[in-house]
């Protein structure tokens, strides 16, 4: 069976709020640069982040546990969240945070 792409995002730029993105663009726009990538598939989630030095992380689908969606008040305003998913791998249980995603529920 082949992987089929089920959606690629990124952090969205409204997780930073309104103080972050004016410091940001003093910053001439830094911080955007590291955001996460988002890619899930019918196999695994790929979690991609950093700038100078990148970081990914493959989650098998089948190693979820539970997955739990966090809005702020700003972040219900601009239609994003936060997507905690907890996975185990052999003993260990790791938490993986997809950050800004748009429309969290239906992710």
């Amino acid at each position: 069976m082949t992987e089929t792409p089920l959606l690629h995002t990124r952090e969205s730029k409204r997780s930073y709020g309104i103080l972050w993105g004016a410091a940001s663009l003093l910053l001439l726009g830094l911080p955007f640069l590291g955001r996460q990538r988002i890619a899930v598939s019918n196999e695994r989630i790929t979690i991609t982040q950093g700038f100078w030095t990148k970081t990914r992380d493959d989650v098998e689908i089948f190693r979820i546990r539970d997955v739990v969606v966090t809005q702020s008040l700003y972040h219900r305003l601009v239609g994003i969240g936060d997507v905690v998913v907890k996975s185990v791998e052999g003993r260990v249980e790791e938490t993986h945070v997809l950050k800004g995603v748009p429309d969290p529920v239906m992710v």
